[in-house]
């Protein structure tokens, strides 16, 4: 299963079945057209609802792989 994590204005998101790589062209994308965008991700903890980001150039966000982060914890000796 693939998904990200996104921080965004002091919250934590996600987006399921989508690749890292995928997302940030996405994000980068949004940003080079130079107007704003919206990038929808799911909010809350056990009953999901749908949220949307305003992506804009000069607006914080933070994309993380959550499944390679698991693996990589998983291999770890501590």
């Amino acid at each position: 299963m693939k998904r990200i994590e996104v921080l965004y204005g002091g919250g934590k998101y996600t987006i399921p079945n989508r690749d890292l790589a995928d997302v940030q062209k996405e994000i980068t994308d949004a940003i080079a057209s130079g107007g704003q965008y919206w990038l929808e991700v799911n909010s809350g903890e056990g009953i999901l609802e749908p949220a949307h980001l305003l992506i804009a150039g000069g607006v914080p966000i933070v994309v993380i792989d959550v499944m390679t982060t698991v693996s990589s914890d998983s291999d770890s000796p501590l």
